[in-house]
């Protein structure tokens, strides 16, 4: 079963909210030092580098487009399952036990990567909860080496700011250009600043400001 972009597809009425969001995320400014083996929570302006990447900055795009162009970057196949979950409550409940919204498995074998998410969700929440998990990929996370489990609880301070310890990944492609979170937390946070970043994106097209940005070289 693909993405049912009937459902995916966000109406008009989200495109005011998503520009009073993009005027929010202005506020949002993280230091670029680069520090050894820690990095700050990724950047709007860092984000539209990845769109670049694809094909998308300044261009608006569905989940949908988001989610080919990601598997074609990545070079594996992106399976995206809407379920029946009045059909299958055992799905809901495993999700609703676990604390998520939706399940993302990865083989590295085949190549493949699937997410499986509740069909009674909103269609907001459903493109966000969806975006969430591209994010992870995007990121690299499913790229973690199996011993980098272990919590990272030092982080290293900046001037008002706090960067974070990064993980090691095994062999594999990544759209992001740093290294993925050590800590599980941190990377469920940057994956909630990704799927915002592409809603916004997705939505804004052009009139993005941090689309104009990139390009801006005074």
């Amino acid at each position: 079963m693909t993405i049912d972009t009937t459902r995916v597809r966000l109406p008009n009425i989200i495109l005011k909210g998503a520009r009073a969001l993009g005027r929010l995320l202005l506020g949002f400014e993280t230091s670029r030092q680069r520090i050894s083996a820690a990095r700050f929570l990724l950047t709007p302006e860092q984000f539209q580098e990845e769109l670049a990447i694809l094909g998308f900055s300044g261009r608006k795009f569905s989940p949908e487009e988001y989610s080919e162009a990601l598997g074609n970057y990545l070079g594996i196949s992106i399976a995206i399952h809407v379920i029946p979950d009045a059909s299958y409550p055992e799905l809901s409940r495993r999700l609703a036990s676990s604390g998520r919204l939706a399940e993302l498995r990865y083989s590295e074998e085949l190549g493949i990567a699937a997410i499986i998410v509740p069909g009674s969700l909103p269609p907001l929440v459903l493109a966000l909860t969806v975006l969430h998990e591209l994010g992870h990929l995007a990121a690299g996370d499913h790229l973690i080496e199996p011993d980098e489990g272990r919590r990272h609880e030092n982080s290293h301070r900046g001037v008002g700011e706090t960067s974070f310890a990064t993980s090691r990944v095994s062999r594999g492609k990544r759209l992001a250009r740093a290294l993925p979170l050590a800590e599980e937390s941190f990377r469920e946070q940057e994956a909630n600043l990704r799927a915002s970043y592409t809603l916004v994106a997705g939505c804004l097209g052009d009139e993005s400001p941090y689309a104009h940005e990139m390009y801006n070289v005074l």
